[in-house]
């Protein structure tokens, strides 16, 4: 025999040796491990189902990879377009009953009010009650825990949002950073805090109008919002924005719902509406580096907005798989930060602006108020940045670049940040800037919505006689600017607003329904203790 065929002969007795060998272990022992596999296959997937429904109210660190953030399995809800009508000036009772009242209400002669006093009372917004509990905590020391059973109220630690019992804003503590926007402390705060039913019916036309504008796939889109309308009247104007970003407007459509206190957990008219948004941000997430701009334009711009998106969604619901695209996103904007301490539009830029440095410095707080890990170090570097922009004899006015001078928009972006980074209200800077602020009350000859955004809050967080008189001024213009017919009905006409025609009609609905909601959006910084402390001086 040939020395191949002595090698063949052994290889085929090797085969057939180890094949009965294999039936004789898949008769003795075959079953026990199929059972034994099938077990734990079981088990994994009983794990995964718990993994997905059980939300650790613990504060995350470094994020794992990210890849889907909600169940979109949710019905369709069934939208008819709100009647916003005449609404009287009593204190806001805005919750999810009232976005599903779409028909006007029918106001008594005695209901009828005409809000032109500048006349300031402490019902218009002015000063709280000092004996009253929301004169507790410091921020981030108010709690929440006894308001109502709104999701908002399982907001987690860090900064939260509660009116210190100083002139300072302070900082520290842990508290509920959201929790003003459950249904029974956005109440309160908003009738302490000049919020009326007039603002609410303008918010719920708001939240109507872009749910009814939404893309299927769960996005917004500035320039292309018009392709879900019923009729011509959302066209008029400069309606189709100029920037290409469904992830900014994506961002800016949902704000308005977090703020009115739903969520993708809250059982409410837009549930789905929401969740559907925030799967869409957060599977558009590079889970690389955490950038959510989704290769749109503009890209710090629009991954800040995003990134408050989700610091507020997760603070407000504890979601876990929420607060790991949430603080991706955080460590985006601290890798993103440049050696001046500030931000420009892209996430390599070497230089700044006040302007883009404004949402960073937004969506660093609302990280911190939802309880995520922010570098401390990357505050005290923007701190530096706005030193370079400041101007004015007290350093209270703000410049878009070093290089420029002030403006009333960038003044009001600057001094919010200011805010939040612990300037006294006492602060010469802030009261400059207070003043410049109300040497340029809105008006309706001049509608900017911008700067009605930034210069709200920072007038929200300073109550006292200028705050009413803001307020009153501010809630006026943007009530009657409203649109009430047709298709465009809960929206604002982007044409007379200087920024309306990069953002288009969705962008200037957006931040000026969020203007109207500054009264439970979030809690003043500062606390007054009584009438005569409220001047400014």
């Amino acid at each position: 025999m040939s020395n191949a065929s002595a090698a063949a002969d052994r290889s085929a007795s090797l085969v057939d040796g180890f094949r009965r060998e294999a039936r004789l272990w898949l008769r003795d022992k075959g079953p026990f491990w199929a059972a034994s596999a099938g077990g734990h296959l079981l088990a994994l997937a009983l794990f995964a189902l718990l993994a997905g429904a059980i939300e650790s109210p613990a504060p995350v660190g470094d994020a794992p990879e990210f890849e889907a953030v909600v169940d979109t399995e949710l019905p369709e809800p069934e939208l008819s377009r709100f009647e916003i009508g005449e609404a009287s000036l009593e204190p806001t009772v805005l919750d999810t009953a009232s976005l599903l009242e779409l028909e006007p209400p029918q106001l008594a002669l005695d209901e009828q009010f005409n809000d032109d006093s500048l006349t300031f009372e402490d019902s218009g917004g002015g000063f709280a009650n000092p004996t009253s509990p929301l004169n507790t905590g410091g921020l981030g020391g108010f709690t929440m825990t006894a308001a109502g059973d709104n999701p908002a109220l399982r907001g987690l630690g860090g900064i939260g949002a509660g009116r210190g019992n100083s002139n300072s804003a302070g900082s520290g503590g842990a508290g509920d950073g959201f929790g003003a926007r459950g249904s029974g402390m956005r109440q309160a705060l908003a009738g302490a805090f000049g919020g009326t039913k007039q603002a609410d019916r303008a918010v719920a036309g708001t939240v109507n109008w872009l749910a009814r504008h939404q893309n299927p796939d769960g996005s917004w889109s500035l320039h292309g919002f018009h392709q879900n309308c019923k009729d011509p009247s959302c066209r008029v104007g400069h309606a189709e924005g100029t920037v290409k970003s469904d992830a900014a407007a994506t961002a800016m459509a949902l704000l308005p719902f977090l703020a009115a206190g739903q969520t993708h957990e809250s059982r409410g008219p837009y549930q789905k509406t929401i969740r559907d948004g925030l799967y869409w941000l957060a599977t558009h997430q590079n889970p690389a580096n955490g950038d959510l701009s989704a290769g749109g334009e503009s890209q710090m711009y629009t991954h800040g907005l995003c990134a408050i998106v989700m610091c507020e969604a997760y603070g407000m619901t504890g979601d876990r798989r929420l607060g790991q695209s949430a603080q991706l996103a955080i460590k985006f904007i601290e890798a993103a930060q440049n050696e001046a301490g500030g931000w420009r539009y892209g996430a390599t830029s070497t230089d700044s602006d006040t302007s883009v440095a404004g949402w960073q410095l937004m969506a660093l707080k609302s990280g911190q108020m939802a309880g995520l890990n922010v570098n401390p170090k990357s505050l005290e570097r923007a701190q530096g940045f706005l030193k370079t922009v400041a101007r004015g004899e007290h350093g209270g006015l703000f410049a878009y670049e070093p290089t420029q001078g002030p403006t009333k928009v960038m003044t009001a972006v600057g001094l919010l940040c200011n805010q939040y980074t612990g300037m006294d209200r006492s602060d010469p800077a802030m009261v400059e800037g207070m003043t410049f602020l109300m040497a340029n009350l809105p008006s309706a000859q001049s509608l900017e919505s911008y700067y009605l955004y930034y210069a709200t809050q920072v007038m929200h967080n300073l109550p006292g006689p200028e705050w009413d008189q803001w307020n009153r001024e501010m809630r006026r213009v943007l009530i009657e600017s409203q649109e009430k017919e047709g298709c465009a009905s809960g929206s604002w006409n982007p044409e007379p607003d200087p920024w309306g025609k990069q953002g288009g009609r969705l962008m200037t609905t957006a931040i000026s329904s969020l203007s109207l909601e500054v009264y439970y959006r979030y809690i003043p910084l500062y606390k007054i203790n009584d009438p005569a402390a409220s001047k400014m001086k």
